[in-house]
């Protein structure tokens, strides 16, 4: 079968969770489908970086959309483009690029369309079948954390979704049942496949970390729950006078990191909780393996990786009980109320204090991580392939 992935909304300046899951996803894709061809469209800039990985694939092809590759093949076309990128002219854009992968789609016989992130574009593709991944519905769930403009985009973008596609990938039970709820997403045309930890190569350079941490990696969203995790860390400071915490993903503006320190400053906390925005690959797998816990506060998730991470790599779980969070880490952790600080203070000096249930968590853990693999992922995908190219 001949598939094309929608890269359109990736980029590597741009680590979402979302563009976690095609670096994931892809190779294994490209394991699996060894008989089938895939063909990357999307921003130049997004291509070359998924080309420097994946080149010398043989089941794998390239197509960037964009004003250079035009400029000596199709010149028209690329002064079309830069006229609508200067007059701000969307959807003129959209429309050319819509044209060019019509095109593309009917030349190379190409049977799927598939959208990894969420989004179908461009619009206006016809006589091919769509395959589009969902990754949660945050958006209506706190909307708050959204500008107005942007939400009323994402909404759009989601609508078009959900009407077009002919099957649709739910990163969790819950977001599937989020669609059926807000979306009157038919659920016979919803297939849950789950994620699976990211795969990391451990890089052997020496990382300083506290000795005594909890570790939590999300970005600072508000729905994150930071203030929690920083009050229950106050709640314990006397009783573990050297625990420290580990904060690592990105930060929304400077104003959410502020806040959060001076409110660790506010529990008698200077220090000892610990903001490391972006950490490299490399260097995760050591947080993973030193600290004493995962604590995983949030308050939505569609999915939430780090959770099948932890189960990987041996490190027990305290999360707060809501969303996907309950599915994915079942039995294997210690679930609390959401935003709930004496709760997961109380959680937490368990696992610190408890061996025999520490044990058992990390056991419960490794168990539970055999659900999930990049490899039954991507086995699953083209499954959902294969069954919509047969409609």
């Amino acid at each position: 079968m001949k598939i094309a992935v929608n890269l359109f909304s990736a980029s590597p300046k741009s680590v979402t969770g979302a563009f976690v899951y095609i670096q994931q996803i892809l190779p294994a894709l490209f394991r699996i489908g060894k008989e089938d061809v895939f063909y990357l469209f999307g921003e130049r800039g997004t291509i070359e970086y998924f080309r420097s990985l994946y080149g010398t694939l043989p089941n794998v092809k390239f197509r960037a959309f964009g004003i250079e590759p035009d400029i000596f093949t199709h010149p028209i076309r690329a002064a079309r483009k830069l006229a609508a990128k200067v007059r701000r002219d969307y959807p003129a854009r959209e429309r050319l690029i819509a044209a060019e992968a019509g095109n593309a789609i009917q030349e190379e016989d190409i049977s799927v369309y598939f959208s990894p992130a969420s989004a179908i574009f461009p619009r206006g593709l016809e006589n091919v079948a769509f395959v589009t991944t969902i990754h949660d519905l945050q958006h209506e769930y706190f909307p708050d954390n959204f500008p107005p403009h942007y939400l009323e985009e994402r909404r759009a973008n989601y609508a078009y979704a959900v009407a077009r596609s002919d099957r649709l990938i739910a990163i969790s039970e819950y977001t599937k049942k989020s669609l059926q709820d807000i979306c009157d997403a038919v659920p016979e045309k919803i297939k849950v496949i789950y994620h699976a930890p990211k795969d990391r190569t451990e890089n052997s350079a020496a990382f300083d970390t506290p000795k005594e941490f909890i570790f939590y990696p999300a970005a600072l969203w508000p729905h994150k729950n930071h203030r929690i995790l920083i009050r229950a860390l106050g709640i314990l400071k006397d009783r573990f006078p050297s625990l420290c915490a580990i904060c690592a993903g990105m930060t929304k503006g400077g104003g959410s990191k502020r806040e959060l320190e001076s409110g660790a400053d506010s529990e008698g906390l200077a220090g000892r909780v610990l903001f490391m925005d972006y950490v490299p690959d490399g260097h995760m797998p050591k947080l993973f393996k030193r600290a004493k816990a995962l604590v995983f506060p949030s308050a939505f998730e569609g999915f939430g990786i780090p959770l099948v991470e932890a189960f990987h790599y041996g490190l027990p779980i305290i999360a707060a009980d809501n969303s996907s969070i309950t599915e994915v880490v079942g039995d294997a952790g210690l679930l609390v109320p959401t935003g709930d600080a004496e709760s997961l203070a109380d959680a937490i000096e368990k696992v610190l204090t408890d061996e025999r249930l520490r044990d058992e968590l990390i056991r419960r853990g490794y168990e539970r991580a055999k659900l999930y693999s990049w490899e039954k992922a991507a086995r699953e995908t083209l499954e959902v392939f294969y069954a919509t190219n047969s409609r």
